[in-house]
């Protein structure tokens, strides 16, 4: 049996142990751009969709065919109708400088807290715009009142801007730190939320974890974290950089008060935006500590009081709202089984014709999100990376491992390159 048929046999085969229904019927999304290609029909009901679909779903991105993106746990590309949108503003930014153009700014920024917090299933006052996680995570370190005493409770794996910032905070205001592990290889869920039970004592305040880690792909049970801190009256902070635009959000339902997350990650939005989520019941402990032009004593929403920050680029804010619509188009719960079905098949892959290669991130799609992370015996993760790119074009990261983290403008046949490239590394 040649090599094409046996790819094509491994990968019907793998979406028939998937299961009827996994990925729900499909509508290829109808974009405003020059790339959009003709509509197919919509698959019948229970059915996944050909491969087709997603080949139609990655013509909507720039990348150039001889490059393979894997990197969205770093920086996406934004599809088309995005960068479109972004690059209209800009450029005519440049051409009219004056508050009279810049006004239209106002209303652009307004609808885009509207969309994302539709897409978060949150109140609009209950959203702000800042510029990253990073800056997100910091708002509420530097906002809450915490006094020597008091202890935070963080995830060893969290982001710097969800521990660094937290333990030099505790330097100046004598709170303490402390922070839990995972086991390396969870076999459940609940082994993910033990070391969290176990470390909470009458004087912890906050909780603050990465909803998936950027290092080794684990991806914690947020909402039964979030229910055990809401049961003891502790606060809790999700850093959603790894989930938002992965994950099939429902901000209420997870319960946590604060959340935050960047657009040019799994979002796939233009740089230099992230968001804020300040649950209303939780807002009167949080004080602002960005204070600009434009703050106002008194304002009444999340984007009003914890999110004047100076001169914007304004123009990147105007692309929000076309990316929230990219997603819906689509639809949120599509794009997160897409990308699980992505990272299965590829970890089936590897773990079958690779077996000499490592995982550092848990093979259960329940244990983890859109990132895995493998080890290569012998080789430094640098070195591996670099000839992914140089030799293969594969944007892979050298991160916990080698990171890759697919979405959607990925395609299983993308995966298969992937395998390809890592087995002639190991040759």
């Amino acid at each position: 049996m040649n090599h094409k048929i046996t790819v094509q046999k491994e990968r019907r085969d793998f979406l028939k142990k998937l299961g009827a229904g996994s990925l729900a019927a499909l509508s290829v999304p109808v974009l405003a751009n020059s790339k959009t290609p003709d509509p197919m029909p919509v698959p019948a009901a229970n059915i996944l969709p050909d491969e087709k679909y997603w080949e139609q779903i990655k013509k909507q991105f720039s990348v150039p065919s001889n490059l393979i993106m894997l990197n969205a746990a770093n920086l996406c590309p934004p599809p088309v109708s995005v960068s479109g949108e972004v690059q209209g503003f800009i450029n005519g930014l440049e051409k009219d400088v004056s508050f009279q153009y810049r006004s239209q700014f106002t209303d652009k920024r307004k609808k885009a807290v509207e969309a994302l917090a539709q897409f978060t299933g949150v109140a609009n006052d209950e959203i702000g715009i800042t510029r990253n996680t990073s800056e997100s995570n910091n708002i509420i370190v530097n906002g809450l009142d915490l006094k020597a005493g008091d202890e935070i409770i963080l995830w060893d794996q969290n982001h710097p801007s969800n521990s660094t910032a937290w333990e030099n905070r505790a330097k100046r205001y004598g709170f303490t730190v402390k922070k839990v592990s995972v086991p390396v290889a969870p076999k459940s869920v609940e082994d993910l939320l033990k070391p969290f039970r176990d470390a909470i004592t009458p004087q912890t305040k906050l909780i603050g974890f990465s909803h998936i880690s950027n290092t080794s792909g684990i991806a914690l049970p947020a909402r039964l974290i979030c229910e055990l801190a809401g049961q003891k009256n502790i606060l809790t902070l999700v850093d959603g950089a790894q989930s938002l635009g992965m994950v099939a959000l429902d901000l209420k339902d997870m319960g946590c008060d604060f959340y935050t997350g960047s657009t040019h990650k799994w979002l796939m939005g233009p740089l230099e935006n992230g968001i804020l989520y300040v649950k209303k019941q939780s807002s009167d402990q949080l004080w602002p500590n960005i204070i600009s032009a434009g703050w106002k004593e008194g304002g009444q929403t999340v984007d009003e009081k914890y999110c004047m920050l100076g001169q914007r680029n304004e123009a990147t804010v105007s692309g929000l709202a076309e990316t929230v619509k990219f997603h819906q188009t689509i639809g949120k719960k599509n794009i997160e089984n897409r990308v699980v079905q992505l990272n299965t098949y590829l970890k089936e892959q590897i773990k079958t014709k690779l077996p000499q290669i490592t995982f550092i991130t848990p093979l259960s799609p329940e244990l983890s999100g859109g990132v895995t992370i493998i080890s290569l015996p012998g080789k430094k993760p640098a070195e591996v990376a670099q000839k992914l790119y140089e030799v293969h074009g594969i944007a892979a990261a050298p991160t916990g491992g080698i990171r890759m983290s697919p979405h959607i403008y990925n395609t299983l046949a993308d995966m298969d390159k992937v395998v390809k490239a890592l087995e002639s590394l190991l040759a």
